[in-house]
């Protein structure tokens, strides 16, 4: 077969043989993935079970917060790419053969012309440098963002402990409430018995332990499900444990100063990191509109002449069309873009202080009219209201009535002492110097 004649025959059958191949070769790759796909497992963090602490939480949570983990893998991968940013380029070696595998002079090897040369791509305008600054500059702008995070999730944790303790709080006044409904009932029914009291009173009394109950199961569902809301920071589904811990601990909070702790918490650091890396990355992207750049040099072989010679390159690609000048506009925009977060991140750490402050001066009003002293006359209310219904000097709506005041004063100082708790922890966290 003449080679005119092979070349288009070869071409057709290559260009079959891949059209043939290609849904083969996909479902191929498909089945090759599919056991690695099976085998992906997405397991919670270790549960925490029996009696914790609010410390135990907090180091859980920081130990095992799905944010912050993915956050230090993400630190670790740009550890990795500082390291990459810092090297030079790779030296080229190349061999390059001419003049052979043709007719007269040049069939097969004897009029070859062999060359083996080492080339070098050399960077100016400082690029290696910059670029090593600009890897560097995102990896500690990462490290204040994980420190920023840190705070966030212990904040976070903490709240949501103290809600777990306020719930607690609330069920076991509602188990007493349903007791004292259920001691009303009994004396009712005593009444009754008696003819100090009627059927009318006895059906209230019971619509009242059904109204105890409800509101009883309420808060257990409120404690279980701040429960999983706790679990939530450290990433697992557990709620088998039991917080142990007093809302009762707040020892007088003071005022941070805003500006002072808004300058040094990470959250601002990392807005000026982000900033920095802005401009070098400016400067790096301008630098590269400068072309790098090659030189060579090698020895080449004349095999007909049997003679060997120097050869030495240089290569510089000329900047006529690609002068970088895109990604240098965007490297401008970007820096004002990276000012513009800066002075949001300002903001709003100054919203979270001014509304942290605000809560923990109501929530401190709030705890000093709730005290012991209205939640005792609250309490002795109710007896001496029980008392005047027993001698027929009350209604069983007044009773009624009493006890539904002393449930609500004593949910309310819970939640007051909560809320002071919540807002003073959350305070000292944000505020707290950088380690």
């Amino acid at each position: 077969m003449q080679f005119k004649h092979f070349l288009p025959l070869a071409t057709a059958l290559l260009f079959a043989s891949c059209s043939s191949n290609r849904p083969t070769q996909s479902s191929k790759a498909t089945d090759t993935y599919r056991p690695a796909i099976q085998n992906i497992s997405l397991s919670s963090a270790p549960f925490l079970k029996g009696t914790i602490t609010r410390e135990n939480a907090i180091r859980h949570a920081l130990g095992y917060s799905p944010i912050l983990q993915s956050q230090r893998a993400e630190l670790r991968a740009l550890q990795a790419e500082t390291v990459q940013a810092g090297l030079p380029p790779n030296p080229e070696l190349g061999i390059e053969i001419e003049n052979f595998a043709g007719s007269g002079g040049s069939r097969g090897f004897d009029g070859a012309e062999i060359t083996a040369a080492l080339s070098q791509r050399l960077e100016v305008a400082g690029k290696r440098s910059k670029r090593t600054l600009v890897a560097a500059l995102e990896t500690e702008a990462a490290k204040a963002e994980i420190a920023s995070s840190e705070r966030d999730v212990t904040v976070a944790t903490d709240r949501a402990f103290t809600t777990l303790l306020e719930a607690q709080a609330v069920t076991a006044l509602s188990i007493s409430n349903v007791s004292r409904a259920e001691e009303n009932l009994a004396t009712i029914n005593a009444l009754l018995e008696a003819g100090k009291s009627t059927s009318i009173d006895v059906g209230r009394a019971k619509l009242a332990v059904s109204e105890a109950k409800e509101l009883l199961t309420e808060a257990r569902l409120a404690e279980s499900n701040a429960a999983v809301e706790l679990s939530r920071n450290w990433g697992g589904g557990g709620t088998d444990f039991t917080p142990q811990g007093s809302l009762t601990s707040y020892e007088g909070a003071i005022l941070p100063q805003v500006d002072e702790a808004i300058s040094r918490h990470p959250l601002t650091r990392a807005a000026s990191l982000r900033f920095a890396l802005a401009e070098a990355t400016y400067d790096l992207e301008s630098a590269k509109r400068f072309s790098d750049i090659e030189i060579g040099g090698g020895i080449r072989q004349l095999r007909d002449a049997d003679e060997t010679a120097a050869v030495v390159g240089v290569s510089i690609p000329l900047p006529l069309f690609n002068r970088n000048q895109g990604n240098i506009k965007a490297a401008k925009e970007r820096l004002d873009r990276s000012r513009a977060e800066a002075r949001g991140k300002e903001s709003e750490l100054r919203s979270r202080f001014t509304m942290l402050t605000s809560d923990l001066r109501t929530a401190h009003t709030r705890v000093a009219q709730f005290n012991s002293q209205t939640v005792n006359v609250a309490r002795q209310a109710l007896a001496d209201t029980n008392l005047a219904y027993s001698s027929g000097k009350a209604s069983l709506l007044e009773v009624l009535d009493a006890r539904k005041t002393l449930l609500q004063v004593e949910r309310g100082q819970v939640r007051a002492q909560a809320d002071l708790l919540r807002a003073n922890n959350s305070l000292k966290t944000l505020s707290q110097p950088n380690k």
